[in-house]
Protein backbone atom coordinates (compact mmCIF):
# COMPACT_ATOMS: atom_id res chain seq x y z
CA UNK A 1 0.00 0.00 0.00
CA UNK A 2 1.60 3.15 -1.18
CA UNK A 3 2.04 6.14 1.09
CA UNK A 4 -1.01 8.02 -0.39
CA UNK A 5 -3.63 6.74 1.25
CA UNK A 6 -1.64 6.59 4.64
CA UNK A 7 -2.69 10.34 5.28
CA UNK A 8 -5.07 11.29 8.28
CA UNK A 9 -7.19 14.20 7.73
CA UNK A 10 -5.52 17.13 10.24
CA UNK A 11 -7.54 19.84 8.84
CA UNK A 12 -10.88 18.58 10.09
CA UNK A 13 -11.95 19.87 13.29
CA UNK A 14 -13.01 16.55 15.12
CA UNK A 15 -14.61 18.81 17.94
CA UNK A 16 -17.86 18.30 20.02
CA UNK A 17 -20.21 21.06 19.89
CA UNK A 18 -21.39 20.91 23.50
CA UNK A 19 -18.33 20.12 25.48
CA UNK A 20 -15.55 22.01 23.13
CA UNK A 21 -13.51 18.71 23.74
CA UNK A 22 -12.91 15.56 21.58
CA UNK A 23 -15.55 13.49 20.36
CA UNK A 24 -14.06 9.88 20.98
CA UNK A 25 -13.96 10.82 24.38
CA UNK A 26 -17.64 11.00 25.24
CA UNK A 27 -19.65 8.62 26.64
CA UNK A 28 -22.85 7.24 25.50
CA UNK A 29 -24.86 7.70 28.20
CA UNK A 30 -23.52 10.88 29.81
CA UNK A 31 -23.50 13.11 26.22
CA UNK A 32 -26.51 15.02 25.30
CA UNK A 33 -25.73 14.45 21.77
CA UNK A 34 -26.67 11.03 21.66
CA UNK A 35 -27.98 9.67 25.15
CA UNK A 36 -31.64 10.38 24.69
CA UNK A 37 -31.58 7.63 21.42
CA UNK A 38 -31.24 4.44 23.44
CA UNK A 39 -34.49 3.37 24.61
CA UNK A 40 -32.45 0.76 27.45
CA UNK A 41 -29.97 1.99 29.47
CA UNK A 42 -26.59 -0.26 28.03
CA UNK A 43 -25.77 -2.12 31.07
CA UNK A 44 -29.36 -4.27 30.56
CA UNK A 45 -28.60 -4.84 26.88
CA UNK A 46 -24.65 -5.51 27.15
CA UNK A 47 -24.33 -7.45 30.93
CA UNK A 48 -22.82 -10.84 30.42
CA UNK A 49 -19.44 -12.20 28.20
CA UNK A 50 -21.50 -13.84 25.72
CA UNK A 51 -23.22 -11.42 23.74
CA UNK A 52 -25.31 -11.93 20.20
CA UNK A 53 -26.98 -10.13 17.46
CA UNK A 54 -26.81 -9.82 13.59
CA UNK A 55 -24.19 -7.79 11.78
CA UNK A 56 -24.82 -5.39 8.89
CA UNK A 57 -22.30 -7.46 8.25
CA UNK A 58 -19.41 -4.45 9.57
CA UNK A 59 -15.36 -5.00 8.93
CA UNK A 60 -13.05 -2.40 10.81
CA UNK A 61 -9.22 -2.08 10.84
CA UNK A 62 -7.81 0.92 12.84
CA UNK A 63 -4.96 2.55 11.86
CA UNK A 64 -3.24 3.82 15.35
CA UNK A 65 -0.34 1.35 16.16
CA UNK A 66 0.37 0.46 12.31
CA UNK A 67 1.51 -2.62 11.14
CA UNK A 68 -0.20 -3.74 14.34
CA UNK A 69 -3.77 -3.17 14.37
CA UNK A 70 -7.08 -3.49 15.96
CA UNK A 71 -9.62 -4.92 13.71
CA UNK A 72 -13.30 -6.33 14.47
CA UNK A 73 -16.76 -6.56 13.13
CA UNK A 74 -19.83 -5.20 15.31
CA UNK A 75 -23.11 -6.84 16.29
CA UNK A 76 -26.22 -4.61 16.68
CA UNK A 77 -27.90 -4.90 20.29
CA UNK A 78 -30.70 -2.70 19.68
CA UNK A 79 -33.69 -4.53 19.14
CA UNK A 80 -35.88 -2.52 16.08
CA UNK A 81 -32.81 -1.57 13.89
CA UNK A 82 -32.66 -3.40 10.43
CA UNK A 83 -28.73 -4.09 10.45
CA UNK A 84 -28.48 -4.01 6.66
CA UNK A 85 -28.92 -0.52 6.73
CA UNK A 86 -26.38 -0.11 8.87
CA UNK A 87 -23.77 -0.24 6.04
CA UNK A 88 -25.62 1.18 3.22
CA UNK A 89 -24.43 5.07 3.28
CA UNK A 90 -26.35 5.39 -0.25
CA UNK A 91 -29.49 5.64 2.32
CA UNK A 92 -28.38 7.91 4.90
CA UNK A 93 -29.43 11.18 3.55
CA UNK A 94 -32.89 10.71 4.50
CA UNK A 95 -32.07 10.65 7.60
CA UNK A 96 -31.46 13.69 10.49
CA UNK A 97 -28.23 13.52 12.30
CA UNK A 98 -29.88 12.21 15.26
CA UNK A 99 -31.30 9.28 13.22
CA UNK A 100 -27.96 8.06 11.80
CA UNK A 101 -26.11 8.42 15.25
CA UNK A 102 -29.00 6.43 16.93
CA UNK A 103 -28.22 3.82 13.99
CA UNK A 104 -24.80 3.29 14.13
CA UNK A 105 -24.48 3.89 17.72
CA UNK A 106 -26.37 0.76 18.05
CA UNK A 107 -23.40 -1.31 16.94
CA UNK A 108 -21.23 -3.06 19.66
CA UNK A 109 -17.51 -3.21 17.95
CA UNK A 110 -16.16 -6.53 19.12
CA UNK A 111 -11.96 -5.99 18.46
CA UNK A 112 -9.11 -7.90 18.53
CA UNK A 113 -5.46 -7.06 18.06
CA UNK A 114 -2.91 -8.30 15.28
CA UNK A 115 0.01 -7.43 12.88
CA UNK A 116 -1.46 -6.79 9.24
CA UNK A 117 0.58 -9.29 7.59
CA UNK A 118 0.85 -12.02 10.84
CA UNK A 119 -2.52 -14.13 11.41
CA UNK A 120 -3.72 -13.85 15.01
CA UNK A 121 -2.64 -16.87 16.89
CA UNK A 122 -6.38 -17.40 16.88
CA UNK A 123 -6.51 -17.99 13.13
CA UNK A 124 -10.30 -19.25 13.33
CA UNK A 125 -11.01 -15.97 14.67
CA UNK A 126 -9.53 -14.03 11.23
CA UNK A 127 -11.35 -16.08 9.29
CA UNK A 128 -14.50 -16.31 10.72
CA UNK A 129 -14.25 -12.52 10.69
CA UNK A 130 -12.87 -12.13 6.84
CA UNK A 131 -15.40 -14.67 5.64
CA UNK A 132 -17.81 -12.73 7.54
CA UNK A 133 -16.66 -9.44 5.88
CA UNK A 134 -17.25 -11.15 2.24
CA UNK A 135 -20.85 -11.23 2.78
CA UNK A 136 -23.23 -9.63 0.79
CA UNK A 137 -25.84 -10.10 3.87
CA UNK A 138 -26.16 -9.82 7.16
CA UNK A 139 -24.81 -12.24 9.70
CA UNK A 140 -24.99 -13.25 12.96
CA UNK A 141 -22.66 -13.65 15.59
CA UNK A 142 -22.04 -14.87 18.80
CA UNK A 143 -19.16 -13.35 20.49
CA UNK A 144 -17.11 -13.70 24.02
CA UNK A 145 -15.48 -10.96 25.35
CA UNK A 146 -12.52 -10.48 27.09
CA UNK A 147 -13.74 -8.06 29.95
CA UNK A 148 -16.12 -5.09 30.41
CA UNK A 149 -17.92 -3.11 27.61
CA UNK A 150 -16.77 0.24 26.94
CA UNK A 151 -19.21 2.62 26.55
CA UNK A 152 -17.34 5.24 24.34
CA UNK A 153 -18.80 5.66 20.91
CA UNK A 154 -16.13 5.30 17.89
CA UNK A 155 -15.86 8.48 16.01
CA UNK A 156 -13.76 9.47 12.84
CA UNK A 157 -12.96 11.30 10.22
CA UNK A 158 -13.27 9.74 7.29
CA UNK A 159 -15.53 5.97 8.96
CA UNK A 160 -18.72 6.20 9.89
CA UNK A 161 -19.32 5.98 13.77
CA UNK A 162 -20.28 3.03 15.60
CA UNK A 163 -20.96 2.61 19.59
CA UNK A 164 -19.74 0.78 22.42
CA UNK A 165 -16.50 -1.40 22.41
CA UNK A 166 -15.46 -4.35 23.59
CA UNK A 167 -12.08 -7.06 23.28
CA UNK A 168 -13.04 -10.42 22.17
CA UNK A 169 -11.70 -14.04 22.62
CA UNK A 170 -14.66 -15.57 20.79
CA UNK A 171 -16.71 -14.88 17.62
CA UNK A 172 -18.71 -17.51 15.92
CA UNK A 173 -20.87 -17.36 12.86
CA UNK A 174 -24.10 -18.38 13.29
CA UNK A 175 -25.37 -19.83 10.03
CA UNK A 176 -24.31 -19.33 6.64
CA UNK A 177 -22.84 -16.18 4.84
CA UNK A 178 -24.14 -15.22 1.21
CA UNK A 179 -20.55 -14.48 -0.85
CA UNK A 180 -21.19 -14.17 -4.78
CA UNK A 181 -19.69 -16.52 -7.15
CA UNK A 182 -18.07 -13.91 -8.94
CA UNK A 183 -16.32 -12.58 -5.44
CA UNK A 184 -15.65 -15.96 -4.37
CA UNK A 185 -13.45 -16.83 -7.03
CA UNK A 186 -11.52 -13.97 -6.63
CA UNK A 187 -11.06 -14.47 -3.09
CA UNK A 188 -10.01 -17.52 -4.03
CA UNK A 189 -7.44 -16.31 -7.23
CA UNK A 190 -4.05 -15.20 -5.47
CA UNK A 191 -2.96 -13.88 -9.19
CA UNK A 192 -5.43 -11.20 -9.90
CA UNK A 193 -3.97 -7.81 -8.98
CA UNK A 194 -6.00 -6.37 -6.23
CA UNK A 195 -7.05 -2.82 -9.00
CA UNK A 196 -7.72 -5.28 -11.52
CA UNK A 197 -10.20 -7.44 -9.04
CA UNK A 198 -11.66 -3.68 -7.86
CA UNK A 199 -12.22 -2.64 -11.32
CA UNK A 200 -14.17 -5.84 -12.45
CA UNK A 201 -16.20 -6.74 -9.07
CA UNK A 202 -16.95 -2.39 -10.03
CA UNK A 203 -18.50 -3.24 -13.20
CA UNK A 204 -20.42 -6.53 -12.51
CA UNK A 205 -22.51 -4.24 -9.84
CA UNK A 206 -20.90 -4.78 -6.17
CA UNK A 207 -20.55 -0.64 -5.05
CA UNK A 208 -17.38 1.04 -3.59
CA UNK A 209 -18.71 0.36 0.21
CA UNK A 210 -19.09 -3.61 -0.14
CA UNK A 211 -15.12 -3.21 -2.23
CA UNK A 212 -13.77 -1.02 0.48
CA UNK A 213 -14.86 -4.25 3.21
CA UNK A 214 -13.00 -6.62 0.82
CA UNK A 215 -9.39 -4.05 0.02
CA UNK A 216 -9.93 -3.73 4.07
CA UNK A 217 -9.72 -7.34 5.22
CA UNK A 218 -6.66 -8.32 2.98
CA UNK A 219 -8.90 -10.70 0.35
CA UNK A 220 -8.30 -9.01 -2.67
CA UNK A 221 -4.73 -8.85 -4.83
CA UNK A 222 -1.93 -11.07 -5.34
CA UNK A 223 -0.50 -13.31 -2.40
CA UNK A 224 2.00 -10.68 -1.87
CA UNK A 225 -0.19 -7.75 -1.81
CA UNK A 226 -3.15 -9.50 0.72
CA UNK A 227 -2.70 -8.03 4.27
CA UNK A 228 -5.28 -5.84 6.54
CA UNK A 229 -5.86 -2.69 5.37
CA UNK A 230 -7.21 0.35 8.00
CA UNK A 231 -10.43 1.35 6.98
CA UNK A 232 -9.78 4.86 6.29
CA UNK A 233 -6.79 3.95 3.75
CA UNK A 234 -9.09 1.30 2.57
CA UNK A 235 -11.48 4.06 1.63
CA UNK A 236 -9.31 6.84 -0.23
CA UNK A 237 -7.99 3.79 -2.10
CA UNK A 238 -11.21 1.92 -3.57
CA UNK A 239 -12.55 5.63 -4.09
CA UNK A 240 -8.72 6.49 -6.02
CA UNK A 241 -8.65 2.94 -7.88
CA UNK A 242 -11.94 3.19 -9.44
CA UNK A 243 -12.44 6.69 -10.15
CA UNK A 244 -8.90 6.69 -12.08
CA UNK A 245 -10.84 4.12 -14.29
CA UNK A 246 -13.39 5.94 -15.15
CA UNK A 247 -11.42 8.58 -15.79
CA UNK A 248 -10.09 6.76 -18.44
CA UNK A 249 -13.41 6.58 -19.83
CA UNK A 250 -15.07 10.15 -19.10
CA UNK A 251 -11.67 11.32 -21.22
CA UNK A 252 -13.12 9.44 -24.79
CA UNK A 253 -16.16 11.12 -24.26
CA UNK A 254 -16.79 14.57 -26.15
CA UNK A 255 -16.94 17.67 -23.98
CA UNK A 256 -20.04 19.39 -22.71
CA UNK A 257 -21.13 22.78 -24.21
CA UNK A 258 -22.31 25.34 -21.17
CA UNK A 259 -21.84 25.56 -17.52
CA UNK A 260 -24.23 23.49 -15.28
CA UNK A 261 -25.29 23.99 -11.52
CA UNK A 262 -26.84 21.23 -9.53
CA UNK A 263 -26.74 21.24 -5.58
CA UNK A 264 -27.87 19.99 -2.68
CA UNK A 265 -27.88 19.55 0.99
CA UNK A 266 -28.52 16.63 4.25
CA UNK A 267 -26.36 15.90 7.86
CA UNK A 268 -25.40 19.38 8.24
CA UNK A 269 -23.69 19.41 4.82
CA UNK A 270 -24.03 21.57 1.70
CA UNK A 271 -22.93 20.78 -2.03
CA UNK A 272 -23.19 23.09 -4.70
CA UNK A 273 -21.20 22.02 -8.20
CA UNK A 274 -20.26 23.60 -11.23
CA UNK A 275 -19.86 21.52 -14.07
CA UNK A 276 -17.43 23.32 -16.64
CA UNK A 277 -16.98 23.46 -20.63
CA UNK A 278 -13.76 22.04 -20.70
CA UNK A 279 -11.38 18.82 -20.81
CA UNK A 280 -11.41 17.16 -17.00
CA UNK A 281 -10.18 19.42 -14.49
CA UNK A 282 -11.67 19.20 -10.65
CA UNK A 283 -11.39 21.18 -7.78
CA UNK A 284 -13.23 20.88 -4.10
CA UNK A 285 -13.40 23.99 -2.25
CA UNK A 286 -14.73 23.03 1.50
CA UNK A 287 -16.01 25.49 3.96
CA UNK A 288 -16.68 25.73 7.68
CA UNK A 289 -19.19 27.58 9.15
CA UNK A 290 -18.02 26.87 12.38
CA UNK A 291 -14.64 28.27 11.58
CA UNK A 292 -15.56 31.20 9.43
CA UNK A 293 -12.47 32.88 10.54
CA UNK A 294 -10.25 30.17 8.53
CA UNK A 295 -10.33 30.44 4.82
CA UNK A 296 -11.73 27.47 3.02
CA UNK A 297 -9.17 24.25 1.94
CA UNK A 298 -8.31 23.51 -1.51
CA UNK A 299 -7.03 20.85 -3.76
CA UNK A 300 -7.11 20.18 -7.39
CA UNK A 301 -6.03 18.78 -10.81
CA UNK A 302 -5.54 19.50 -14.10
CA UNK A 303 -6.31 16.98 -17.26
CA UNK A 304 -5.47 14.02 -15.26
CA UNK A 305 -5.59 12.44 -12.10
CA UNK A 306 -3.23 13.73 -9.56
CA UNK A 307 -0.34 12.06 -8.20
CA UNK A 308 -0.01 13.10 -4.56
CA UNK A 309 -2.27 13.17 -1.99
CA UNK A 310 -4.51 15.95 -1.53
CA UNK A 311 -3.72 16.92 1.98
CA UNK A 312 -5.95 19.99 2.32
CA UNK A 313 -8.87 17.86 1.59
CA UNK A 314 -7.80 14.93 2.45
CA UNK A 315 -10.31 12.00 1.74
CA UNK A 316 -12.90 14.00 0.69
CA UNK A 317 -11.64 14.77 -2.53
CA UNK A 318 -11.62 10.85 -3.36
CA UNK A 319 -14.84 10.77 -2.09
CA UNK A 320 -16.44 13.69 -4.64
CA UNK A 321 -14.11 12.74 -7.53
CA UNK A 322 -15.54 9.33 -7.49
CA UNK A 323 -19.10 10.73 -7.70
CA UNK A 324 -18.26 13.62 -10.37
CA UNK A 325 -16.46 10.88 -12.82
CA UNK A 326 -19.29 8.25 -12.05
CA UNK A 327 -21.97 10.77 -13.15
CA UNK A 328 -19.47 11.86 -16.04
CA UNK A 329 -19.01 8.47 -17.25
CA UNK A 330 -22.84 7.16 -17.23
CA UNK A 331 -23.85 10.34 -19.44
CA UNK A 332 -20.94 9.60 -21.18
CA UNK A 333 -20.42 13.08 -21.33
CA UNK A 334 -16.82 15.00 -19.95
CA UNK A 335 -16.17 18.19 -18.17
CA UNK A 336 -14.43 20.06 -15.31
CA UNK A 337 -15.81 20.37 -12.18
CA UNK A 338 -15.72 22.84 -9.30
CA UNK A 339 -17.53 21.61 -5.81
CA UNK A 340 -18.30 24.16 -3.17
CA UNK A 341 -19.06 21.69 -0.32
CA UNK A 342 -19.98 23.69 2.94
CA UNK A 343 -19.94 22.09 6.84
CA UNK A 344 -22.29 23.79 8.98
CA UNK A 345 -22.16 24.29 12.65
CA UNK A 346 -24.54 21.23 13.86
CA UNK A 347 -21.61 18.88 12.03
CA UNK A 348 -20.94 15.74 13.82
CA UNK A 349 -18.20 13.00 12.58
CA UNK A 350 -19.83 11.13 10.37
CA UNK A 351 -17.36 10.01 8.25
CA UNK A 352 -16.30 10.60 4.56
CA UNK A 353 -19.36 8.74 2.74
CA UNK A 354 -21.50 12.20 3.15
CA UNK A 355 -19.36 13.93 0.57
CA UNK A 356 -19.74 10.69 -1.89
CA UNK A 357 -23.42 11.01 -1.15
CA UNK A 358 -23.99 14.35 -1.08
CA UNK A 359 -22.49 15.19 -4.46
CA UNK A 360 -23.87 12.38 -6.09
CA UNK A 361 -27.57 13.31 -5.08
CA UNK A 362 -26.81 16.90 -6.06
CA UNK A 363 -26.05 15.79 -9.72
CA UNK A 364 -29.37 13.96 -10.04
CA UNK A 365 -31.48 16.91 -8.90
CA UNK A 366 -32.68 19.74 -11.68
CA UNK A 367 -29.63 21.61 -13.14
CA UNK A 368 -29.74 25.21 -14.11
CA UNK A 369 -27.73 25.80 -17.32
CA UNK A 370 -25.42 29.18 -18.01
CA UNK A 371 -23.02 29.90 -21.41
CA UNK A 372 -20.39 31.78 -18.72
CA UNK A 373 -18.51 31.23 -15.85
CA UNK A 374 -19.88 34.41 -14.33
CA UNK A 375 -23.24 33.45 -14.45
CA UNK A 376 -22.91 30.08 -13.49
CA UNK A 377 -21.48 32.21 -10.35
CA UNK A 378 -23.36 34.62 -9.81
CA UNK A 379 -26.66 32.32 -9.74
CA UNK A 380 -25.01 30.38 -7.03
CA UNK A 381 -23.30 32.70 -4.93
CA UNK A 382 -26.86 33.71 -2.85
CA UNK A 383 -26.92 29.82 -2.07
CA UNK A 384 -23.59 30.15 -0.37
CA UNK A 385 -23.07 30.53 3.27
CA UNK A 386 -19.22 31.77 3.30
CA UNK A 387 -19.02 34.73 0.75
CA UNK A 388 -17.92 33.98 -2.81
CA UNK A 389 -15.23 36.00 -2.87
CA UNK A 390 -13.64 34.22 0.04
CA UNK A 391 -13.81 30.98 -1.74
CA UNK A 392 -12.44 32.78 -4.91
CA UNK A 393 -9.51 33.63 -2.95
CA UNK A 394 -8.47 29.76 -2.41
CA UNK A 395 -9.39 28.85 -6.27
CA UNK A 396 -6.98 27.53 -8.57
CA UNK A 397 -9.57 26.89 -11.09
CA UNK A 398 -11.80 29.72 -11.70
CA UNK A 399 -8.75 31.96 -12.18
CA UNK A 400 -7.31 29.91 -14.78
CA UNK A 401 -11.26 29.84 -16.68
CA UNK A 402 -11.58 33.31 -16.42
CA UNK A 403 -8.48 33.73 -17.84
CA UNK A 404 -9.01 30.98 -20.84
CA UNK A 405 -12.34 32.63 -21.71
CA UNK A 406 -10.87 35.97 -21.76
CA UNK A 407 -8.67 34.85 -24.02
CA UNK A 408 -11.44 32.82 -26.40
CA UNK A 409 -13.10 36.23 -26.34
CA UNK A 410 -9.89 37.77 -28.07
Amino acid sequence: MKNLYAFSETNEENVCIVCHGIARLCKLGTCPLYRDLFRETLAEKLSGRQLSGPSPPTFLVGEKGYPRVALGSALVYADDINPALLESPNKWLDFSVNELLRLRLSLLLGLTTTHVKTPINRRDLLTTLQESAASVKPVDFEITTAGSVKTLPGFSIRTAPYGPSARVEKVKLMGNVSIPRKVDSYLNDPYVKAEETLTSLYKAGHDEYYLTRLFSAGLLGTARQRKLVPTEWSITAVDDILSKQLYKQVRQYSIINEYRVTSYSAVENAATVVLTPTPWMYELLEGWLRYMDKPPYSDHEILRPRKTYAENTGGAYYAVRFSLLKHLAERREQSGAIVFFEIKPGWVPLGVWRFREIVKKALEQRTERFQSLDEALAHIEPHLSIPLHVYLKQSSLIPLLRKQQKLDIQ
